[in-house]
């Protein structure tokens, strides 16, 4: 028993830094059995996300899409981003990686793909 709480632990690594910052969404892409169906791109500060160092996070979409935003809590498990609304409700379970030297986000589900840039 021991063993398992210990692995399930150790599973949970701490937040990365490069990830902390506000990113800039460039583009969201709908995917169809795992290949791009329509993406969207959109211009410097129209739909950004914020992941802070307390496990927070704040998302300022389009004022058509949710003019208030959303916010809530994020765990990172491996390059797995679990993101929670403020009520608890689930968000959405996110693979991410960044690269070119720390500048691009890419968040992947099943359904999409969103690039983004360090704001």
């Amino acid at each position: 028993m021991c063993l398992v709480a210990l692995d399930a632990k150790s599973a949970s690594p701490k937040i990365p830094s490069e990830l902390v910052e506000t990113w800039d969404y460039e583009s969201f892409t709908t995917l169809k059995n795992g290949k791009p169906f329509g993406t969207v791109h959109f211009q410097p500060g129209q739909w950004t996300v914020a992941f802070n160092q307390d496990g927070t996070w704040l998302m300022k979409p389009p004022s058509n899409v949710n003019p208030s935003g959303l916010s809530g809590t994020y765990e990172v498990r491996w390059h797995d981003l679990d993101m929670k609304l403020s009520n608890g409700k689930p968000y959405n379970l996110f693979h991410f990686k960044i690269d070119h030297d720390g500048k691009v986000l890419t968040l992947e589900d099943r359904k999409t793909s969103i690039i983004a840039n360090r704001e």
